[in-house]
């Protein structure tokens, strides 16, 4: 992945990880069940915005990340 595709990609796990953030806090009345999993779906755009932010720092320094 190059720069671009990278910052992007972390931009969209971010928004994506707002949306879910904002959904997860609107109010429910009591014995509503929501049909979109958000806590899910929030963990999964957590993990992939670390690895994409991860990626970034190795891009930009030229040095990996890691051992």
């Amino acid at each position: 992945m190059d720069l671009s595709a990278t910052v992007w990609g972390a931009g969209a796990a971010a928004v994506l990880f707002v949306l879910c953030w904002l959904g997860e806090r609107r109010p429910r009345h009591f014995g509503d069940v929501r049909l979109f999993p958000y806590i899910p779906v929030m963990m999964a755009c957590l993990v992939v915005l670390l690895v994409l932010l991860a990626h970034l720092i190795s891009l930009v320094t030229g040095q990996p990340v890691g051992r």
